[in-house]
């Protein structure tokens, strides 16, 4: 099985391993030419012509992403519009008596980039109404875009401010970058099997300080909201958290970065006013880092999780050692390999879990085709209840995907993505495997005229059987895009 989940840091601002900050280089404000990397914060794909992507759905290309601008260019700014034809076998993700649909989307979007010593910005979203041929559901207004803000008032001093919002009817929505911490490739597939309108929204504040040329410090803020449009059938989430975290480099090989989060997450609406307990999570994490040389660093990794949740809930504890090692084969071959063992130990009763803990990655970038082959192991907390099955609480998981994405010629590109997921929840008796491919295509009819499409299944298969579903979908999208107004 092949595999895409990119490992992530596990605390914002700290090195990633295979990529470890210079010691004595004193930290500046970000050129004009890393405005999109320094401000997104996110890893992406190839900036192409920018066809959009359709609100609430996974970005498999990276062309949704911010601007990257050149050398010494301060802004640009584009505006489009579009227009998506999808075709879906299973509108409702039942498994019987199944309700397939046309649905249309119209709409404008814009990627936007501004980047100055001491400020920078970076807005990318697009707004769609969305009408359905059979009337299976009812028509509604979708975006999907985030905004992101740097201020500098000196080299060693950043404050950003980010925002996240999805407005979408779509069961799959993209991974979205948490705490900071690039975004996952793939997507979040959710139980909402209603598939009724919910709107996801994310603003994360932070400040970072370098202090030396060594060390780093800073504190980020994380407000998380979902609320859906029937709040009689499912529940509303919101969680708010607070992180600070710390990274030294004692020498040119030796790194040690701490980072401690504290979240504390409610819930309203539901059935009957039913919903899931409200929680505290407590999180110290720690990893330290030593660097043989340019190509290679190995790590040692520890993250403790206590999750407080309200009576009747199943409170609990994770512990979660981890070693690692980085390897840069040359600059566009990287492997990464991290293993250990997770244990998690509930307050009461004999729930207890534990599994591997792995994250295994190998990244090539060579000509014009980028892949990626990943496995992750490990748990979840399934926290935000955004299906009408509530909160489904502590998981453990095995997934693998491959990513793959080739440039035919500079203005056609074809792409694949597919993932296998194993789910086992600890605190119910059910068991799920999780599929999704997707074949994608892109070509630029004009310089400002774009086409592209997407056809892929999706599919659960649950040790509950009502849960189980299969869907097959098709997207065609047409955009034009319009260069700098300014």
């Amino acid at each position: 099985m092949f595999f895409v989940m990119c490992l992530m840091s596990n605390a914002m601002g700290q090195v990633e391993p295979g990529q470890p900050a210079t010691p004595g280089k004193t930290g500046t404000a970000p050129s004009a030419g890393t405005a999109a990397q320094t401000m997104s914060g996110q890893q992406r794909g190839s900036d192409q012509a920018g066809f959009p992507v359709l609100p609430g759905m996974p970005d498999l290309t990276g062309t949704g992403g911010p601007i990257s601008l050149p050398s010494g260019q301060r802004y640009e700014i584009k505006p489009y519009v579009f227009v998506t034809e999808q075709y879906t076998s299973n509108v409702f993700l039942t498994k019987d008596n199944k309700k397939d649909d046309w649905i249309t989307t119209l709409g404008p979007g814009i990627r936007l980039a501004l980047n100055d010593p001491s400020f920078g910005a970076d807005v990318t979203g697009n707004f769609g109404y969305n009408w359905y041929a059979n009337k299976t559901k009812e028509d509604y207004w979708s975006v999907d875009g985030n905004v992101g803000l740097r201020y500098n008032p000196s080299p060693q001093l950043t404050f950003r401010v980010r925002d996240y919002i999805t407005r979408s009817a779509n069961t799959a929505s993209s991974n979205i970058p948490v705490n900071g911490q690039p975004a996952q490739p793939g997507n979040i597939t959710g139980l909402n099997q209603g598939t009724q309108p919910y709107t996801r929204n994310v603003v994360e504040p932070s400040v970072d300080w370098q202090f030396s040329r060594q060390g780093s410090m800073g504190i980020l803020y994380r407000n998380s909201v979902l609320i859906n449009d029937d709040s009689n059938i499912y529940q509303n989430w919101m969680e708010n958290t607070v992180r600070p975290y710390a990274s030294y480099w004692f020498d040119q090989r030796n790194n040690l970065a701490l980072d401690y989060s504290f979240a504390a997450g409610t819930y309203s609406g539901g059935p009957g006013g039913l919903h899931s307990e409200d929680y505290t999570t407590q999180t110290p994490h720690g990893r330290y880092t030593y660097r043989f040389d340019a190509q290679m660093s190995v790590f040692a990794d520890y993250t403790f999780v206590y999750q407080d949740n309200d009576s009747p809930g199943i409170s609990y504890s994770v512990n979660t050692p981890s070693l690692g090692i980085v390897y840069n084969f040359n600059p566009t071959l990287i492997a990464t390999v991290q293993a250990g063992w997770f244990w998690m130990s509930p307050d009461s009763g004999s729930k207890a879990q534990d599994g591997l803990y792995s994250n295994v990655s190998l990244t090539q970038r060579a000509g014009q085709t980028t892949y990626t082959l990943a496995f992750n192991a490990g748990y979840n907390q399934d926290l935000n209840g955004s299906g009408n099955y509530g909160n489904l609480g502590f998981y453990k998981y095995y997934i693998g995907s491959v990513l793959v994405n080739h440039f035919l010629t500079q203005r056609f590109s074809i792409g694949f993505i597919g993932t296998a997921q194993r789910t086992e929840y600890a605190f119910l008796d059910r068991n799920d495997w999780t599929y999704t491919a997707d074949a994608t295509a892109g070509y630029q009819l004009l310089r400002w005229l774009t086409v592209s499409g997407r056809v892929g299944c999706l599919a659960n298969n649950s040790s509950i059987d009502v849960n189980s579903y299969d869907e097959w979908h098709v997207f065609l999208t047409l955009s034009a895009t319009f260069d700098n107004l300014l």
